[in-house]
């Protein structure tokens, strides 16, 4: 075989190669991409919790808490295998999030507790309780992004 054949040979393995590595590293970036735009809308649930608390409107916090319930769901889908950082696809999150899962089950459990007591206190009148059950909610997100999440990002 010649030395043309040979190279040739090779660079249709590695086009092929880049191929199949296509679809994966688009969807990493696909799976990044959905959860920055899941975590952009609990800041602004929240912000509107903390906007309306503010206001003394808790029909606006109310409707905040319930939006808040959907999404702590929906994290639990946020994080999966492969999605992590890797070359190509800029991401905040630490590789922890995969190598210390339970950890990481843990805090996101925290988070989805801790919004269910929001909703609860929010259904009341006691603004004073809502106020403190919000600094709670916003120190599992704290917490949760201390460990979890790169600095700065």
């Amino acid at each position: 075989m010649t030395r043309g054949r040979i190279l040739s040979r090779w660079a249709l393995v590695l086009a092929a190669g880049a191929l199949v590595a296509a679809p994966a590293f688009a969807g990493a970036a696909d799976q990044v991409r959905a959860r920055i735009a899941g975590f952009r809308q609990i800041g602004a649930a929240y912000k509107e919790v903390t906007d309306g608390l503010r206001a003394r409107d808790l029909t606006k916090v109310r409707q905040a808490a319930g939006q808040l319930g959907g999404l702590a769901h929906g994290l639990y889908g946020w994080f999966p295998r492969g999605s992590g950082p890797q070359p190509g696809v800029k991401t905040a999150t630490r590789p922890e999030i995969w190598t210390r899962a339970p950890q990481f089950r843990a805090a996101q459990d925290g988070f989805a507790r801790e919004v269910q007591a929001f909703q609860r206190v929010a259904a009341g009148s006691d603004v004073n309780a809502i106020r403190a059950e919000a600094r709670k909610l916003g120190g599992t997100c704290k917490a949760c992004h201390d460990q979890f999440k790169v600095a700065g990002d």
